[in-house]
């Protein structure tokens, strides 16, 4: 299926792209169209894009990506180390565009006080994507891996503290 979505992609859309390919359309191909693009004239599922379904609906602090969480309820299909990855990333896009723009102030400065400590790694990360290449197609794959990889170390993690808890001693 085709999803739709503005171009010059960035955080919200960097995760918003990997949670339709990962968790609800693995065939999905992505298009990316101007801002200020009128929804109904966009052939396919259109994401992030004002007046589109899979768009933040109640203001500046809502985000496309929990709206795609909430719409197709992927929080409650996956396993907890899912949840931790979604703290992980909402503590650290918090300020990002502080971190992208203001960049004399510390990253640990303009966290949460209780962000994850994952947190700062992997918003650097995403911006260092969106620093070092303009092409959208490259900024979601490069993106899917790096949330595949942080959503894969916390599973593994713990399904491995599962299994020690398991172990009688």
């Amino acid at each position: 299926m085709r999803w739709v979505t503005l171009e010059d992609v960035a955080n919200t859309r960097m995760i918003s792209g990997w949670l339709i390919k990962r968790f609800i359309d693995p065939e999905a191909t992505f298009a990316f169209v101007p801002k200020g693009t009128d929804p109904a004239t966009i052939e396919g599922n259109a994401f992030h894009v004002d007046g589109a379904g899979l768009s933040p609906k109640e203001g500046p602090l809502s985000r496309t990506y929990q709206v795609i969480l909430d719409e197709y309820h992927l929080l409650e299909k996956n396993p907890p180390a899912f949840r931790e990855l979604i703290d992980i990333y909402a503590a650290g896009s918090k300020n990002w565009l502080r971190f992208r723009n203001e960049p004399a102030i510390p990253l640990r400065e303009l966290l949460p006080p209780d962000a994850p400590p994952e947190s700062g790694g992997l918003v650097t990360a995403l911006l260092g994507i969106r620093l070092t290449t303009t092409d959208d197609q490259e900024r979601l794959r490069l993106a899917a891996t790096v949330f595949d990889l942080f959503y894969n170390a916390l599973r593994i993690r713990a399904e491995r503290a599962a299994n020690e808890r398991s172990v009688p001693r």
